[in-house]
């Protein structure tokens, strides 16, 4: 299996370093990439359907399927999200295991025979809700090794007075004694004696989600041409908590006991994007798909903390200081900026083989580069610097997409591939997803079934120590697998 260290390797370097910052690269990726879900006809598929429609999935990817949809039908999808991750930090491994149910989509379609229409020989309207991105991950790693995060706050004080050092890194090190001033040339230092081993922790845990709300029309024009359009209005909602913990296990130092740095950011925001599709039906068993989706245009928030304890013993050091454990809290830090997703093109093919079901084929591409941040003006040289590196570390993205479907009287079997490219210009990897399903068909009700499954590896440093030469690293193994169930019912 091909792996997904293509979008994690860079992306986990940015996000997971200590180095608060209230939008990273990572956050542009994430606004700009869909994960295909839909409903479990639509996923045992593999999500090659651009070409096919005909089932509620369309309203989120080519809306001119739901103009083969002939009677309306509602339907609801719940899906079971598991992430599985091993983490190797140094000779370490850890295990973290996060599951939850979720609802992929649910929705109405209005579908039926317009009157007195010599052109339209089916119109559909759809309404409801989709998920179009899941970040739900925990991630846990631990070693002994030397080196401390400590290192990171006294080089990033280097040369600023006490008053002039940032808010949420060095200051509530400082604030809790961890940091010793020195004023005779602006540096600081900690009570850590050069050479100590200790022991580590770092814990990553996200939930969010991407979320739409959409009106979707479609309208099918004398079973030749279906055309269909999409009205969306995406929701983001994420929450970060990182934790960092270092102690002296074995009692070497006579002051420092333990530190902890945690990190807390939420994310949220809306935006709105036009879809639109066409399916061009060349024969009864030969079909064409093209879909565009314009950028999205998001307004986001940002909403940060972070928090230092030190614990000590304090009958090592000067009078005055209070006994640990001392705990200090950053303010709130609340940042409000712009973000455009780029443009969205997906093609496919489809065959069916007579009653015997389908086989199908899409490619997708999107360029990560056209992504921009818009802050305002007084972070202008901050704007710059992020959209300077979508350009230069980011690239476009061609993805494929195989699935088919047998079907057995009322039974269906189903089965795909998706073949994810790397957003990041220097990485040449793509990522395999399969996913199977089943599913009964009715004629007023039917009930799909699916299974998807991809490995994710990754890499990312717990904290960085600027101008070091060597940082600490951790590996990550994460299998992600999704169980969906799709109900449906036609009137």
């Amino acid at each position: 299996m091909t792996t997904m260290r293509s979008i994690f390797l860079a992306a986990f370097g940015l996000l997971m370093s200590v180095g608060l910052t209230a939008q990273t690269l990572d956050d542009a990726i994430r606004l700009s990439t869909l994960d295909h879900i839909g409903t479990a006809r639509f996923m045992g598929a593999g999500g090659a359907m651009t070409a096919l429609g005909a089932d509620y999935s369309a309203s989120a990817y080519n809306p001119a399927g739901l103009g083969l949809i002939r009677r309306s039908e509602l339907t609801f999808t719940p899906l079971l999200y598991t992430n599985n991750t091993d983490a190797r930090w140094a000779a370490n491994r850890e295990n973290d295991r996060f599951s939850n149910l979720q609802f992929s989509n649910f929705g109405l379609v209005i579908s039926g025979q317009p009157r007195n229409s010599g052109t339209f020989t089916n119109l559909s309207f759809a309404v409801g809700y989709n998920r179009l991105a899941n970040f739900h991950s925990h991630i846990f790693s631990s070693t002994r090794n030397e080196g401390s995060i400590l290192d990171r706050f006294t080089e990033l004080g280097r040369g600023l007075e006490p008053e002039r050092i940032d808010d949420f890194e060095v200051g509530p090190a400082y604030d809790v004694f961890a940091l010793i001033f020195d004023p005779t040339d602006n540096t600081y230092s900690s009570d850590l004696e050069a050479g100590t081993a200790l022991r580590k922790e770092h814990t990553f845990r996200t939930e969010g989600s991407i979320n739409e709300i959409y009106l979707s029309f479609a309208g099918n024009l004398r079973e030749k041409l279906i055309m269909g359009l999409t009205l969306s209005v995406p929701i983001v909602n994420i929450t970060e908590d990182k934790i960092y913990f270092e102690e002296d296990d074995e009692g070497v130092n006579p002051v420092f006991r333990s530190f902890e740095f945690t990190e807390n950011d939420e994310l949220s925001g809306v935006g709105f994007q036009l879809k639109a599709g066409m399916i061009y039906r060349h024969s009864q068993a030969l079909r064409f798909g093209l879909a565009i989706h314009s950028p999205t245009w998001y307004s986001m928030s940002s909403e940060f903390t972070t928090s230092a304890t030190y614990d000590y013993d304090v009958t090592q050091i000067e009078e005055g200081i209070p006994p640990g454990p001392q705990t200090a809290n950053s303010p709130r830090g609340l940042f409000d900026y712009n973000f455009t997703a780029p443009w969205r093109i997906m093609s496919g093919v489809g065959y069916l083989i007579q009653n015997r079901g389908f086989i199908s084929f899409d490619i997708e591409y999107l360029d990560y580069t056209s992504g921009r941040f818009n802050f305002e003006s007084r972070f202008s040289s901050d704007e710059r610097v992020r959209n300077n590196e979508i350009g230069n570390e980011l690239g476009s993205a061609l993805n494929f997409r195989l699935g088919g479907e047998l079907a057995l009287d009322l039974f269906r079997v189903r089965g795909g591939l998706q073949f994810i490219e790397s957003p990041f210009e220097s990485v040449d990897d793509r990522d395999l997803i399969w996913s199977l399903g089943v599913g009964i068909r009715e004629s007023d009700f039917f009930l799909d079934l699916a299974y998807q499954r991809g490995l994710r590896e990754g890499a990312y440093n717990p904290y960085q120590v600027p101008g070091a030469e060597v940082q600490q690293r951790v590996l990550t193994d994460a299998t992600v697998s999704r169980i969906a169930l799709t109900a449906g019912f036609k009137f």
